[in-house]
C-alpha cells in the first residue's frame, strides 16, 4: 500500500440520540453557562408548532431566551448579519439551531460572526476562510427537525452570497470548518413525525445523496466511507416506509441517525452533484433535496467508469440483491435503485419540470466550476461536462 499523506479526521461531536431528547434542553444549556441562548428557527418551524415543543425545556428551566425566526429556506448573507445584530441587541451568549439544514447552516455562520469579523466574504472555503477561522466561538446546540441535511454533524455551512463578487447574481457558497460542528446535537425523531411525504422525501434523498457521493469520493477517509455505507444500509430499509407511513417514530428514528451519519461521511469529499444541486436553488428555487435526487443518477452513469466497485457495494447496501450479479452489473443496479427510489418518492421526472430554464444551463454550469465539491468527484469533471450533466437531467 502507498503512504498515505498526512490527514487529520474530525469525529462527530457530542450527539444525544433518542426520543425525548429535547426535555433535556434546559440542562444542556446550563452545563455550557450559557445564561441567554439565541434561538434559531424559520417561520416554517415556528407555524407548525415545533419550535414551541423545542423551547419549552428552556421555560420550564426558567432561562430567559430569544428566537430569531427570520432565516429562509436557503438562508441568504443578508439574514445571517441580522442574525448577527440581533444576538448582540438581545445580549445572547449560546446558539440554539432548531430546524432543517437552512436553519442550522445559518446558526453556524451567525455563530462565526458574533467573534469574528462581519461580512462573510472572507471565511468561504473558496477564499481561504477555513485558516482565518479560530474556535473562540459561542456554544451551538443543534436540534434538527428534518432528517436528510446532516448539518448538525458536519463541518460545512451553505449559504447564498448575493454580494455578486464572484458571479452574476446570487450563489451558493461554503463555508467549512471544524469550528463549525455543533458543540451538541440532540437528536429526537419526535421532533420529524410531522414532516410531510414530500419534505421526507427531499430530505432523505438527500442523505442517501450524501452517503452515496462521500463513498466513492477520492479523499482518503476509511473510517468515513465505512459509516457512509452504514448509512446507507439504514437509509434503503428506511426511506421507504417513513414516506408512506410518516407516523412510524422507530423508522423516523433510523432515518435521523442515518442522516447523521452521511453527513458525517462527507468529510471524505461529496462530488459533482452537489457543485451542479448548489447552483439551482438561486437559480431556479429548486429545493436542495430535490436538486440532489434528480442530478443523482445522471452523476453516477457519467461517474461508472471509474466507480464500479464503490457502486457495487452501494447497490447491495441500499438492499439490492446483488447475488449472481458482476461488479458492473451490480454498480449498474445501483443507479436503476436510485432511479426506482426517485419514481417512488415523487421527485420530478427532471430539472425542467422542476423549474429550471434551459436557456440558463451555460450560465450555471460555469458557476458550478467555482464549487469545492466536484474536486473530490471520482471522475474528472470540466465545464463541458457539467452543460452536458444538466442537459441530461433537464
Amino acid at each position: 500500500m502507498a503512504q498515505q499523506p498526512m490527514m487529520t479526521y474530525f469525529l462527530p461531536p457530542s450527539i444525544q440520540f433518542g426520543a425525548g431528547a429535547i426535555r433535556n434542553l434546559g440542562e444542556h444549556v446550563v452545563a455550557f453557562k450559557g445564561q441567554k441562548p439565541f434561538v434559531v428557527t424559520d417561520e416554517g418551524v415556528t407555524k407548525a408548532g415545533i419550535l414551541s415543543k423545542a423551547i419549552e425545556p428552556l421555560a420550564a428551566a426558567q432561562i430567559e431566551y430569544a428566537v430569531f425566526d427570520a432565516i429562509q429556506p436557503n438562508p441568504i448573507d443578508l439574514s445571517v448579519l441580522k442574525g448577527v445584530d440581533a444576538y448582540r441587541a438581545e445580549g445572547c451568549d449560546l446558539v440554539i439551531a432548531v430546524g432543517g439544514g437552512s436553519v442550522m447552516d445559518a446558526a453556524k455562520a451567525i455563530r462565526i460572526l458574533t467573534t469574528h469579523e462581519p461580512p462573510l466574504e472572507p471565511y468561504y472555503v473558496d477564499v481561504g476562510g477555513v485558516d482565518r477561522i479560530t474556535g473562540n466561538l459561542p456554544a451551538l446546540i443543534c436540534v434538527p427537525t428534518t432528517a436528510g441535511t446532516g448539518s448538525e454533524v458536519s463541518q460545512g455551512a451553505v449559504i447564498t452570497d448575493t454580494s455578486g463578487r464572484t458571479t452574476e447574481g446570487p450563489r451558493k457558497r461554503a463555508i467549512v470548518t471544524p469550528y463549525n460542528m455543533s458543540s451538541l446535537s440532540l437528536l429526537d425523531a419526535e421532533l420529524t413525525v410531522g414532516m410531510p411525504p414530500g419534505l421526507t422525501a427531499a430530505t432523505g434523498m438527500d442523505a442517501v445523496t450524501h452517503g452515496i457521493e462521500a463513498y466513492v469520493a477520492t479523499r482518503y477517509h476509511p473510517i468515513a466511507e465505512g459509516v457512509a455505507l452504514q448509512a446507507l444500509k439504514i437509509l434503503g430499509k428506511n426511506i421507504r416506509q417513513v414516506y408512506h407511513h410518516g407516523d412510524d417514530i422507530e423508522a423516523r428514528a433510523e432515518m435521523l441517525i442515518a442522516s447523521s451519519m452521511a453527513a458525517f461521511s462527507f468529510q471524505k469529499g461529496l462530488g459533482a452533484v452537489h457543485s451542479l444541486a448548489h447552483q439551482l436553488s438561486p437559480e431556479a428555487n429548486i429545493p436542495h433535496g430535490i436538486a440532489n435526487a434528480i442530478l443523482l443518477p445522471h452523476v453516477m452513469t457519467f461517474n461508472l467508469p471509474h466507480a464500479v466497485d464503490g457502486y457495487a457495494d452501494i447497490a447491495a447496501a441500499l438492499g439490492v440483491d446483488t447475488s449472481g450479479m458482476s461488479k458492473k452489473e451490480a454498480a449498474h443496479a445501483a443507479i436503476d435503485e436510485v432511479n426506482s427510489l426517485n419514481k417512488e418518492l415523487g421527485m420530478p421526472a427532471g430539472l425542467g419540470a422542476a423549474g429550471l430554464k434551459r436557456e440558463r444551463i451555460p450560465k450555471i454550469a460555469k458557476d458550478a466550476m467555482l464549487d469545492h465539491c466536484y474536486k473530490f468527484n471520482p471522475r474528472p469533471c470540466t465545464e463541458a461536462d457539467m452543460r452536458r450533466l444538466y442537459e441530461a437531467a433537464f
